[in-house]
């Protein structure tokens, strides 16, 4: 039975491919809020268009939540291994519960700080932040399922 702890080289592309996860569904969530706040305005909007700012978002505005949710998900990561052991809570439901937390800290933040209009236009309505969060808490999921040691995955 292996139980050796990841490696730092395993945690860090953990990291990268946690916060590139959702990074990305944060984009794909943006644009659906906003594709949808259009569509109330038009008649019709093709299909084709649809998936073409959804491509669009990935490429411009995924980079952006890339920025921002790489100090919300470390910061949040280094809070539960901090807390964990402290309250007994899992792991991955802490991560979870202080990831989407963090974000939502750091979105009132921005909108705060940011001039009108709103950085993030998801981030304008409870469910747009939610929903944000709920895709941060994805990636410390992601982060917590892809480091856990062999011991904890099977028992």
């Amino acid at each position: 039975m292996n139980t050796a702890q990841p490696t730092f080289t395993r945690k860090v592309l953990a990291f990268i491919i946690a916060l590139i996860i959702a990074a990305a569904l944060s984009s794909v969530m943006q644009s659906q809020f906003n594709l949808v706040a259009i569509a109330a305005l038009v008649d019709q909007l093709p299909f084709g268009d649809w998936l073409y700012t959804v491509w669009f978002d990935l490429q411009s505005f995924a980079p952006i939540m890339l920025v921002i949710l790489a100090p919300v998900l470390l910061l949040s990561l280094i809070a539960v291994r901090l807390l964990q052991p402290l309250i007994n809570i899992n792991a991955l439901w802490l991560a979870v519960v202080i990831t989407m937390l963090a974000l939502l800290l750091a979105l009132s933040l921005i909108n705060m700080l940011a001039p009108m209009p709103t950085l993030i236009a998801a981030s304008r309505s409870v469910a747009g932040s939610v929903a944000l969060a709920l895709c941060a808490a994805a990636g410390a999921a992601i982060y917590v399922s892809l480091t856990r040691n062999s011991e904890a995955a099977n028992g």
